[in-house]
């Protein structure tokens, strides 16, 4: 009888493990550039501060940007007197943008390999942008997939809900600290020239 019981146990938590679809983050990512040109350092870096990409809340113009935005969606079923989660989708849409100086063959050896290590340090700070919206991406995915069971729907979508959007708040202020300790990539060396960030 304890056999019975005991099959019937592991049997029940292989279906709801098995019933839940394992499932990914679903991760679109666009890079894309903006021209500067110019013959000098300074030159370039009033290209910069003009055509730079608009930062979305603080309504300033940096070097380089990373956007992203973040939506998910579940499927519930009811299994004898619990509902369980079926399916889920995360979804992550990314878009970096940095500058490109289309005429920098122009510029001395010297300027030319500033810029590259500039650009190099550049891309890597947006890509701590993209580390931590990945970040957020798994933690809701994770947490949906393993919610479990309830009795009562509603309560479940409420809780899954707010849960999920405390996530995304706390993964957006990860993300605003981020370039505050950075002082948005200076102090990482995505500044040009790189002698202005001290």
């Amino acid at each position: 009888m304890r056999q019975a019981i005991m099959f019937r146990l592991v049997f029940f938590s292989y279906l709801i493990s098995s019933v839940v679809a394992f499932s990914t983050p679903i991760v679109k990512r666009k890079n894309s550039t903006y021209e500067v040109s110019g013959l000098t350092v300074q030159e370039v870096r009033n290209q910069i501060d003009k055509l730079g990409p608009m930062h979305p809340t603080e309504k300033k113009r940096y070097d380089g940007i990373t956007q992203w935005d973040l939506s998910w969606k579940y499927q519930l079923s009811r299994r004898g007197k619990i509902w369980i989660i079926t399916s889920r989708a995360v979804k992550l849409n990314i878009k970096v943008s940095v500058p490109q100086w289309v005429d920098r063959d122009k510029a001395s050896p010297l300027v030319q390999r500033q810029w590259k290590i500039y650009q190099s340090n550049l891309i890597r700070h947006e890509q701590g942008h993209v580390k931590i919206a990945m970040g957020a991406a798994n933690a809701i995915d994770k947490y949906i997939g393993t919610y479990g069971g309830a009795s009562s729907v509603e309560q479940m979508r409420a809780n899954i809900e707010r849960n999920t959007k405390l996530i995304l708040e706390r993964f957006r202020k990860f993300d605003v600290n981020y370039d505050k300790r950075t002082r948005h990539g200076a102090k990482q060396g995505a500044r040009f020239p790189n002698n202005l960030a001290k």
